[in-house]
């Protein structure tokens, strides 16, 4: 069986070879401006998704293929086709792409649905108390913008117990709504543009996320005692995740001035100052 877990992830790995990026995808909206501008350029990712990780987003998009069917059984799915699917558009110059997953007769409306898997406890709760990502939102909103359309459906799926969560977000022009949660996707556009800018001048652009905290300036009471227990034995590097799950970790850390982990240095003066944190 070793060797069907070999050809599997051969693969897997050759359909994460990607072309030439030429557009801004709709599920970028709060992705590092960083690791979008190295995408563009082609860059090598220094950091790719190891086997495990690809496994669970092939796992992920099984899922999402599988709601499209049910919806197609069920009589409400309007979009069949990948043509259909797909929206192209330009905002403030910059030219945006992106696959909706599916567009449903809903509840007597046309609407756009975008659905979504998660893992976890913690993200449960979030969704428990009406708090699901915002760049999914934002992501959605992009697809109602492409579409013309005022109404869709962020749809979540529990991929370890099967539960199911929805939510609907509304646009009126450019502001959006959902829950108590509201954007404007002008500044969505913007951010791009400012992005743009940098692709067009072949300038990598600042992170929006950090690798590596200052310790001297981190406020180590609010850091869980696990994360200390960790970042004391360098075991964890405390910083964005964001930036610790970049496909281009490396370069990041390099633009940053830093180093990957913490040195023994670092891992002393952290010591000195938690000295007591379990007290705390």
């Amino acid at each position: 069986m070793s060797y069907l877990i070999d050809q599997i992830t051969k693969h897997m790995l050759s359909k994460e070879k990607k072309g030439a990026k030429n557009t801004f995808w709709a599920g970028e909206t709060e992705a590092n401006a960083f690791d979008i501008y190295h995408r563009w350029a082609g860059t090598e990712p220094t950091n790719p998704p190891d086997t495990e990780k690809l496994m669970m987003f092939q796992a992920a998009k099984l899922i999402e293929q599988a709601y499209v069917d049910m919806f197609a059984d069920m009589g409400i799915l309007l979009t069949s086709e990948e043509e259909q699917s797909r929206i192209e558009m330009n905002r403030k110059g910059v030219p945006i792409s992106g696959y909706m997953d599916a567009m449903l007769r809903y509840m007597g409306r046309d609407v756009v649905c975008e659905i979504k898997t998660y893992y976890g406890d913690w993200h449960e709760k979030d969704l428990m108390n009406d708090k699901p990502r915002e760049s999914y939102l934002k992501q959605l909103a992009v697809y109602l913008d492409a579409t013309g359309l005022e109404e869709g459906l962020l749809f979540y799926v529990n991929r370890g117990t099967g539960r199911q969560f929805q939510f609907v977000l509304e646009r009126k022009g450019t502001k959006c709504k959902c829950k108590d949660i509201e954007f404007d996707l002008n500044d969505v556009y913007s951010r791009w543009a400012d992005i743009y800018e940098y692709v067009q001048k072949g300038e990598a652009p600042p992170s929006d996320f950090t690798y590596k905290f200052d310790i001297e300036e981190l406020d180590w009471t609010e850091v869980s005692k696990s994360d200390i227990s960790k970042a004391r034995n360098g075991h964890k590097v405390l910083g964005d995740w964001q930036a610790l799950y970049s496909d281009y970790k490396d370069l990041l850390v390099e633009a940053e001035g830093s180093r990957l982990g913490y040195s023994f240095e670092e891992m002393a003066r952290i010591k000195e100052l938690t000295t007591g944190y379990t007290k705390w």
